[in-house]
């Protein structure tokens, strides 16, 4: 049958041929590992400026309806909802018998949470006080788990299906997404108070430069998967 033909047969994932550029991959993993350094090396350091003078303007400016949609927000970006996506993902690539687009998936997205889980205890920073925050966490503070899980679980997700979506304008509504949501459940978490502005650019940084570097590994891997 030519359905069951088009979902056994590979398909190239977003971002394939930048990755198989190997300069262009060194440079933007350079480039995140020296961003990343000195982030680490400032929180370790304490408080930025630009920590406080960011919390205390969103403090500042927190209102209705902007609370409500912060915590809806933050909510779709917590681990439980990136959870179900991945599993999802990786479950429907496993049926159409992708099984290497369906393990991408599954270790991108978990290789995201020993990142966060590692990185936590690593640098053991401290969330903003407690008289900030409107929500709930007990855990470390950098980097933001919200965000870079949001980063990687959304981000590969959207780098294994775009390739599969035929009208432009879905591709074009699926990689818009992909950039902003996890944008906005950064901007949330700081907005709540349960994060630094730091811990949120950490998140950013660190999930994109995993996601470089899974998809990298994947584009090497493929084609001998694939014969």
């Amino acid at each position: 049958m030519p359905t069951a033909s088009r979902q056994s047969s590979p398909h190239e994932v977003a971002w394939s041929a930048l990755c198989r550029r190997t300069p262009h991959v060194i440079a933007l993993i350079a480039t995140a590992a020296v961003l990343i350094t000195v982030l680490t090396w400032e929180v370790t350091s304490g408080v930025t400026w630009a920590d406080t003078r960011v919390l205390d303007w969103m403090i500042a400016h927190r209102g209705e309806p902007l609370t409500t949609i912060a915590t809806v927000i933050t909510d779709l970006g917590d681990t439980l909802s990136m959870t179900i996506l991945a599993t999802i993902v990786v479950c429907w690539f496993a049926l159409r018998r992708e099984l290497p687009v369906a393990v991408l998936v599954a270790v991108t997205s978990l290789g995201a949470g020993v990142l966060v889980w590692v990185i936590k205890r690593l640098v053991g920073r401290q969330r903003p006080p407690e008289a900030s925050r409107m929500v709930f966490e007990p855990s470390l503070s950098y980097p933001s788990g919200h965000t870079l899980g949001s980063t990687v679980v959304v981000g590969i997700v959207a780098i294994v299906l775009v390739p599969l979506i035929h009208r432009k304008w879905a591709r074009v509504a699926v990689t818009a997404f992909a950039i902003v949501f996890p944008v906005a459940v950064g901007l949330s978490r700081i907005y709540l108070g349960v994060h630094w502005t730091t811990d949120v650019l950490a998140g950013w940084i660190i999930g994109l430069m995993w996601l470089v570097l899974c998809v990298t590994a994947f584009t090497r891997v493929r084609p001998a998967v694939g014969r």
